[in-house]
């Protein structure tokens, strides 16, 4: 079931690339990630899908970058854990990070690049761990 919904949040998001359309609504952007992170199809009303707005709002308003571009590059690091440590982590896992440890005018690639390295580092690999670990580094 992810893989299929991965592959149709891909389709979506090539869709919109080569067309030129506008960026995905934050809205249709939090659930799509809430769903794929979930590994099912939520809601719009879900309040999984409230908390993963708010952070993206958070995200959005530090970084500059829109929904759209935060979810790309959750994605696009939770693929290199995946494939590059086999570690798997969702793109929420991702934006939590990104939430908690991303600085205002601050790349959202560098906070990720930092919590990709604390959690390849941490002994369990665990999302959890890496947290804990960025913690330590405030």
């Amino acid at each position: 079931m992810k893989q299929i919904l991965a592959l149709l949040s891909l389709i979506s998001l090539l869709a919109m690339t080569c067309s030129g359309a506008a960026a995905m609504s934050t809205e249709m952007v939090a659930q799509e990630m809430t769903s794929l992170s979930l590994d099912h199809p939520v809601a719009a009303h879900d309040p999984a899908v409230s908390r993963t707005r708010a952070m993206l709002e958070q995200v959005s308003k530090r970084s500059g970058e829109d929904a759209t571009a935060i979810f790309a590059a959750c994605r696009r690091y939770a693929g290199h854990l995946h494939d590059a440590a086999h570690i798997r982590a969702s793109q929420l896992e991702l934006l939590a990070a990104l939430d908690t440890y991303g600085k205002t005018g601050q790349s959202i690639n560098d906070t990720l690049q930092t919590y990709v390295a604390a959690r390849k580092a941490a002994a369990d690999k665990t999302h959890a761990a890496a947290m804990a670990t960025l913690a330590g580094q405030k």
